[in-house]
């Protein structure tokens, strides 16, 4: 019989206020905006994560440490609305880094909701990609040809084609506040 104590050891303890280290994983998501109460506009998010974002604010003044009620649209749909945050860092040129600041329970499931899907879709789009690269170089191995990155000269398919989707978006769905489905 086998027990768990070896598994006692472990921590599970994210290390945190280290300079400089992200404590939260950050995707881009397309068509993501943000609209800030009081702000003119709508600004493009650079990324997004579950404790912040980092948007495009060209010509807009902000502060840092500026509290901010922000909006988050995607395709110019309302997904999350009036998510307290604050300004954290003025990046070059027109980045504006912002941290959320104490949102409702609603609001956090929604972003880890957002960028959970991301990061699966992102997940099959390689998995995908990887799968049809592995069954392209079985094919030309069966068929006599070299494998691929074979020395110059070999034989074996040179078309160069790249994977479908490579390099491209990915599009998926997800719920907006208005109980409505946005296709990303």
């Amino acid at each position: 019989m086998t027990t768990h104590d070896e598994f006692d050891d472990f921590d599970f303890t994210l290390p945190s206020d280290i300079e400089g280290e992200r404590r939260a994983y950050r995707t881009s998501v397309p068509g993501l905006e943000a609209s800030v109460a009081g702000k003119d506009g709508t600004f493009p998010v650079e990324n997004v994560s579950a404790v912040g974002i980092a948007m495009h604010v060209s010509g807009h003044a902000f502060a840092e440490g500026e509290n901010l009620r922000v909006d988050l649209l995607i395709q110019g749909k309302p997904y999350i609305t009036a998510l307290p945050a604050k300004v954290v860092r003025l990046g070059e040129g027109s980045l504006v880094g912002c941290e959320f600041a104490s949102p409702d329970f609603w609001q956090e499931s929604r972003l880890d909701k957002l960028v959970l899907e991301v990061q699966k879709r992102m997940i099959a789009q390689r998995k995908a990609e990887s799968e049809k690269r592995d069954a392209q170089a079985a094919g030309q191995l069966r068929d006599g040809g070299s494998a691929p990155n074979a020395p110059e000269g070999a034989s074996g398919n040179a078309s160069g084609d790249a994977p479908t989707g490579a390099g491209g978006s990915t599009r998926f769905s997800v719920d907006s506040a208005a109980g409505t489905e946005l296709d990303i």
